[in-house]
């Protein structure tokens, strides 16, 4: 299966409009997103995502009353993880969070085959022992060219995408 990993929008629609385009273009069924998705109508750009939607609060959340009552009117496809994310899909245990320094602690901990985070903007890629140590940079484009990880499952293969390409 393929994960696309967000994170960083801070409100960004036209470059999140794009990402989810590129995610269901190059099959991605699951989006998880790792925090700073801001405000609510954000949710309307995912909602043409053909998969699965999964969010944690970073430290930019917005109205976090608005977001979860939004999460919850789109009826399971969009899931609110609170501060920390954890899935375990087809078999490959994943958590995200938008702290980079708990997220190295998670990654230390070796409890998860990928740990993903947020909050710096820039794409990060580090193997720690058995365990991936994810940044997919940021969706804005403040302080490096907009982008997005996706990750394949069956070989934990990771590829950065730059919304510029496809």
């Amino acid at each position: 299966m393929k994960i696309a990993v967000f994170s960083d929008s801070h409100d960004h629609i036209w470059h999140l409009r794009k990402a989810v385009k590129q995610a269901n273009d190059l099959g991605a069924e699951v989006i998880v997103h790792c925090g700073d998705l801001i405000s609510p109508f954000m949710l309307e750009e995912l909602d043409d995502f053909q998969g699965q939607i999964h969010l944690v609060l970073g430290n930019n959340s917005g109205d976090q009353v608005l977001l979860t009552e939004a999460c919850l009117a789109r009826r399971g496809k969009v899931r609110l993880h609170g501060w920390l994310g954890r899935l375990d899909i087809e078999g490959v245990s994943l958590a995200w969070i938008h702290d980079p320094q708990v997220a190295y602690a998670i990654a230390r901990s070796r409890d998860f085959q990928i740990v993903c985070y947020g909050h710096t903007h820039r794409w990060h890629l580090e193997h720690m022992d058995n365990t991936l140590l994810l940044n997919p940079g940021e969706i804005l484009g403040k302080k490096e060219p907009p982008g997005w990880a996706l990750v394949d499952t069956r070989d934990l293969r990771v590829r950065h995408i730059l919304l510029s390409a496809t």
